[in-house]
C-alpha cells in the first residue's frame, strides 16, 4: 500500500476527527465557564479574545461537518489559531517576570492562558495534518457523521456560545470585567 493510499484511507475519517476536535474545544470553553462562574474568576480582555478565537475555530469545524469538507476551512482555522496563540503569548509575556503570580487560577500547574496557547498550537498542528490528509482525492469519499450527531454538536455549540455571551454580558456589561481591571491598569 502506497503512502497516498494510506492518506486516503485515514482521511475518510476526517468528519469524526472534526467532531472530536469540536468536542475538545467545547470542553475547554466549558472549563473556562466553570472557572468564571463556579470559582469566581472573571475573565480579562485577552481571555475573552482567546475564548472567541476558540469559538471561531469550532464554528469553522461545524461548517465542515454540516456542509462537507473543504480544505480551505483548515487554512481559515490556521489564521484564527495563530491569532489566538499570539494573544496567549502576549498574556504569558505579561506575567513572565520572576515572582509574578500570573493572572487567574492555575490548572494542573499552568495558568489558563498557557493552556490556551497549547490548545491553539494543537489546532495549528491539527489543521496542518488535515491539510495534508485532504490534499489528495479520496476513493470512496469521506464517511459523513450521522445527521443527529452533527445537529447535536451544533446545538451544544450554540448553547455554549449563548451562555458565554449572555452570562459574561450580565456579569461584566459592555466594559471590561471588574476582576480584570488590575490586569489592564497594572496594579498587581
Amino acid at each position: 500500500m502506497t503512502a497516498t493510499q494510506h492518506f486516503q484511507k485515514i482521511s475518510r475519517y476526517t468528519p469524526l476527527f472534526n467532531a472530536l476536535w469540536v468536542t475538545v474545544l467545547l470542553c475547554v470553553i466549558g472549563g473556562s465557564l466553570f472557572i468564571q462562574f463556579v470559582i469566581g474568576d472573571l475573565p480579562c480582555r485577552l481571555c475573552m479574545w482567546q475564548r472567541m478565537s476558540m469559538m471561531l475555530i469550532v464554528a469553522v469545524l461545524l461548517v465542515n461537518l454540516r456542509f462537507g469538507q473543504n480544505i480551505r476551512n483548515y487554512g481559515i482555522i490556521l489564521i484564527i489559531a495563530v491569532f489566538g496563540a499570539s494573544v496567549s503569548i502576549r498574556q504569558i509575556l505579561s506575567y513572565i517576570a520572576p515572582g509574578s503570580p500570573g493572572y487567574g487560577p492555575a490548572v494542573f500547574g499552568l495558568h489558563t492562558y498557557t493552556w490556551a496557547l497549547l490548545v491553539f498550537v494543537c489546532s495549528i498542528l491539527a489543521s496542518a495534518v488535515m491539510l495534508i490528509l485532504n490534499s489528495t482525492p479520496k476513493e470512496g469519499g469521506t464517511k459523513p457523521l450521522p445527521e443527529p450527531v452533527v445537529k447535536g454538536l451544533i446545538g451544544v455549540t450554540m448553547a455554549v456560545a449563548l451562555t458565554l455571551s449572555v452570562a459574561t454580558f450580565f456579569q461584566c456589561g459592555l466594559d471590561v470585567c471588574p476582576g480584570a481591571r488590575e490586569y489592564l491598569y497594572g496594579s498587581h
